[in-house]
């Protein structure tokens, strides 16, 4: 009774945009863990929604990360429906090293330029801190939308700090689902792993039927 007391309250703190963000939030990473390709239109309706709230709260880097997500969103929709070979779906893959080096410069130029700005000329609250979880954030959505195994792991960083930036903004409910989806990033990282597995051990078989 007390847990339900709990969660009853914890969601009439949270205002209508929260209440739909979070529960299309929430539709968007159980679908994306499975590999449907459905969880991008639910995505872009609940980042579309949030975009509105942090940029009202003054998270201007967080709103910019936002808007693009949505954009994101529609490219990795038809990335996981048309972007394998011969316009197939995208099958589960590993960032090479090349791609991984090239992220991280970008990363770390990112960090610096818009951090300067949200700190010096936004006002930001969070200035370097919301930077950084924006700019890990934009290169986990990328790779997300690539089906690169390692976007899991770059997301549960990312939402493990926005756990501490929504709590302290007074966002209870987003600090709240930051947290279930830290979780879910780890059961997507380990389901994308045991994915991958069986595609190779699928492929190596086709090789030697053939």
């Amino acid at each position: 009774m007390e847990l339900l007391n709990f969660v009853l309250g914890f969601v009439e703190a949270m205002s209508w945009p929260e209440r739909i963000s979070i529960a299309t939030g929430l539709i968007y990473i159980v679908l994306s863990v499975r590999q449907k390709p459905l969880c991008w239109p639910f995505g872009i309706l609940s980042v579309g929604i949030w975009m509105v709230v942090v940029f009202n709260g003054r998270l201007y880097m967080d709103a910019f990360l936002q808007f693009v997500y949505v954009v994101l969103g529609f490219y990795g929709w038809w990335q996981w429906m048309r972007g394998g070979e011969n316009d197939t779906p995208l099958p589960v893959r590993t960032v090479d090293k090349a791609l991984a080096l090239k992220l991280t410069g970008v990363g770390i130029v990112g960090i610096m330029i818009f951090g300067y700005i949200s700190q010096n000329i936004l006002h930001a609250a969070f200035p370097w801190l919301d930077t950084i979880t924006t700019v890990i954030s934009l290169i986990a959505q990328y790779l997300l939308a690539r089906k690169y195994l390692e976007n899991w792991i770059l997301w549960i960083v990312a939402d493990a700090m926005y756990i501490y930036i929504y709590f302290a903004k007074g966002w209870t409910g987003y600090s709240g689902l930051m947290a279930v989806y830290t979780i879910m990033a780890v059961a997507g990282l380990y389901s994308w792993y045991k994915s991958m597995q069986a595609d190779t051990v699928n492929t190596e078989a086709k090789c030697q039927t053939a």
